[in-house]
């Protein structure tokens, strides 16, 4: 597949986009919340348009989540070479140039546009990421105004009848790090261009403006925006510390999403209230959080643990037991399945950039793991008369891969547990101390939400 039929589905295309949706949707993240879709229009020309925080698991996010075909479109330096290009296009991603690319690069945006035209009317959408750039913190960066000269130089290519809806789409990520986290999709409602072709057609600079300023007030109603520069750290701490607390007053049944993406929103506006009203007492409550925190992680208990009242010693034993019970289905659940995982934290080792760590660990899981298992199986019959056993040891590679999860997941939550337990038998002092902070904490931040 190359820029020329990129509006194409192949065959090898759609097979690919099964095994990676597999893998995304049911692997890698433990749970794929989607909320209000039915903002997306039924029928018609749509480009889609969510904020960027991490890297490709953004653009995989849209893949798996609409349910039709979508072409991306990317900044042009990442096409320099052949090879990469090739597996772009494949990727289904057009290029488009901007002037740091060249003033001359800018007239191939004529044929990319063009291109757009023939990608829409063979029933595809687009996507693309307005900001530009991914960052690392939960907030809208300033949109790039690429996404409006793709749809006005659409439409015009097309005499304005395209009608192209434009849907602000917010992701959000329990950790954009980790494996078995949680990706919230939270779909905005469609802007109309058509709304602008009047005011496109007397000054285009202002109508390019007016949908950048339109697109970028929807995303942020639908995605994490922490606008504060000053106090980033504590609106984003707060949504961590306070959120159980808050969920619970606010009357929703549990802090999972969509509840807590809910009760962050409101936690964020009234904060930002605080913040205007009382700039001295923010301070102090930044500094309070700050030291709290830094407490907290020198105990290496969470925040959620914490809360909580340590567990009986009995509990605690009665639970150790059981992990020590199961601890051989563990040990050949890692054993078999220890080497594709290590390989995809490895991975990150060569890549500077924090926001692509989810990628390529995905990536390197994804394509290391049956490779893996092929060989196991391959050792494993050479050992074996019986034709049929090979099958059996196939078979319990990823059934104990998940136990092996589990257990390792169970176990780190009961040390959790037991250092919290240590930590109020052995250091009174500490515990009492951070209990202290954070029982201020919630009072403090109760009455900033009740304000």
């Amino acid at each position: 597949m190359g820029k020329d039929n990129i509006e194409k589905n192949l065959f090898l295309h759609r097979v690919l986009f099964v095994y990676v949706e597999f893998w995304h949707n049911i692997i890698f993240y433990k749970k794929v919340v989607v909320v209000n879709k039915e903002n997306i229009p039924e029928d018609g020309n749509v480009i889609f348009t969510p904020n960027h925080q991490n890297a490709l698991m953004d653009a995989l996010a849209l893949h798996f989540i609409i349910k039709r075909p979508l072409v991306f479109v990317a900044r042009a330096d990442i096409f320099k070479k052949k090879a990469v290009a090739a597996f772009l296009y494949f990727l289904k991603i057009l290029p488009i140039y901007r002037i740091r690319d060249g003033i001359d690069s800018l007239e191939r945006n004529k044929e990319i546009f063009a291109k757009t035209v023939d990608i829409l009317k063979a029933g595809n959408s687009l996507a693309i990421l307005p900001e530009g750039n991914h960052g690392s913190k939960r907030r809208l960066r300033p949109l790039k105004k690429g996404f409006a000269r793709i749809a006005f130089q659409t439409e015009e290519a097309n005499n304005f009848g395209m009608d192209l809806k434009i849907v602000p789409i917010g992701l959000d990520y329990s950790d954009y790090e980790s494996f078995r986290s949680t990706l919230f999709v939270n779909f905005g409602e469609p802007i109309s261009v058509s709304d602008y072709y009047d005011l496109y057609k007397e000054n285009a600079p202002l109508a390019l403006n007016k949908i950048k300023d339109k697109l970028a007030e929807s995303i942020s109603k639908v995605m994490i925006n922490i606008k504060s520069i000053e106090y980033y750290d504590l609106y984003d701490n707060l949504r961590n510390i306070y959120s159980n607390r808050y969920c619970e007053k606010l009357g929703l049944p549990n802090s999972e999403q969509p509840n807590k993406f809910k009760a962050d929103k409101l936690l964020i506006e009234k904060l930002e209230k605080f913040e205007i009203k009382k700039s001295a007492e923010i301070k102090s409550m930044q500094s309070l959080v700050n030291k709290y925190v830094r407490g907290l992680k020198g105990t290496k208990i969470s925040s959620s643990c914490f809360e909580k009242d340590p567990q009986s010693l009995l509990s605690l034993i009665v639970s150790s037991l059981l992990l020590i019970l199961f601890l051989p289905f563990y040990l050949y659940g890692l054993i078999v399945n220890i080497i594709p995982y290590q390989l995809s934290l490895a991975s990150t080792k060569i890549i500077k950039d924090r926001q692509f760590f989810s990628s390529f660990k995905m990536v390197v899981l994804m394509f290391a793991t049956p490779i893996f298992y092929a060989l196991e199986t391959w050792v494993f019959s050479a050992f074996t008369t019986d034709p049929f056993k090979w099958y059996y040891f196939l078979l319990s590679l990823p059934v104990s891969g998940v136990i092996a999860w589990i257990w390792h997941s169970n176990a780190l939550k009961l040390l959790m547990h037991w250092r919290l337990f240590l930590l109020k038998t052995r250091k009174a002092k500490t515990y009492k101390l951070l209990r202290l902070m954070l029982d201020n904490i919630f009072t403090k931040t109760d009455e900033i939400v009740g304000s």
